[in-house]
């Protein structure tokens, strides 16, 4: 549990600050260039106060980076080694707009605790860190919350590395809420009520109490799917006109017997995105 608290801390700190997605930082490993996905200078509150002050006031900032910077990050040695940190100074003129580094004078008083050598080794880091390189395969509009095809998570203890794990992530087309065709390309949600109604059918006769009801809302949630595109499992309420758990579990088997969901395969898990979380409407006709 304890290896996994530099990580949730950085990701919950994000995304209470920013509402948006960000850029990370970058690493290189092994002669290879990822970008890091968080800020571990933010780890330490110190620190990261300390940098703030350090930057000039009018380094330019987007609301991909708040910050206002870049750091660059290697893995030497198995040590995680902050090599420099990078901001833009933006002008009227964007062509007089210029891309400069802290001065290796200011990181290093800055980070004088942590230098070993020639090198600043981030020992005050306990804890993973994630490493992204290729496409984005699933992304929300917050702080780091996306995947890529490749993730690497470091452990990191007091800035040495301690275990290494790879993950290739990808997607198997089929339905989901928040990807609405068909395989085969067709916009299968134009009418999204009668395409639901054809693709989980219930026996609304059999509910007399909702006979003009004219509209169901139903929360989907606890969605679970396996490699083949199967929903294996999920849990249904009716929202909408009110509870009816007869009705939800008449969806939820509708849901498990229609087929291909979309799957995604992440960090070596099967997961349900665009399903799980999700209110749909299914109009009573």
């Amino acid at each position: 549990m304890e290896r996994f608290l530099l990580f949730f801390t950085l990701t919950l700190m994000t995304l209470t600050l920013y509402a948006t997605g960000q850029e990370g930082d970058v690493i290189y490993m092994d002669g290879e260039k990822w970008e890091l996905l968080g800020k571990p200078v933010y780890a330490d509150s110190v620190l990261s106060r300390e940098l703030k002050e350090a930057l000039p006031k009018d380094r330019g900032w987007t609301t991909a980076n708040w910050s206002g910077y870049t750091a660059f990050w290697s893995i030497q040695q198995e040590k995680l080694c902050l090599d420099s940190i990078q901001y833009t100074v933006y002008d009227a003129d964007p062509k007089k707009s210029r891309t400069e580094c802290l001065s290796a004078d200011v990181l290093f008083r800055m980070f004088k605790k942590y230098v070993d050598g020639n090198r600043i080794v981030a020992t005050w880091l306990n804890g993973d860190i994630r490493m992204a390189s290729g496409k984005v395969i699933y992304y929300q509009h917050s702080g780091y919350e996306r995947n890529y095809e490749n993730e690497r998570f470091i452990s990191i203890e007091h800035g040495k590395v301690c275990n290494v794990k790879d993950y290739q992530n990808y997607v198997v087309d089929g339905f989901s809420f928040d990807h609405p065709t068909r395989p085969q390309g067709q916009n299968y949600l134009n009418n999204i009520s009668a395409n639901l109604r054809e693709m989980f059918p219930l026996h609304l006769e059999q509910y007399p109490e909702l006979a003009d009801v004219k509209r169901i809302m139903f929360h989907i949630k606890r969605a679970r799917v396996n490699a083949q595109g199967h929903l294996v499992e999920c849990e249904v309420k009716v929202v909408r006109p009110g509870d009816n758990p007869r009705l939800a579990a008449e969806m939820a088997e509708a849901m498990k017997a229609y087929h291909p969901w979309r799957v995604m395969f992440i960090n070596g898990e099967y997961r349900a995105y665009g399903i799980e979380g999700y209110v749909i409407r299914y109009d009573n006709k």
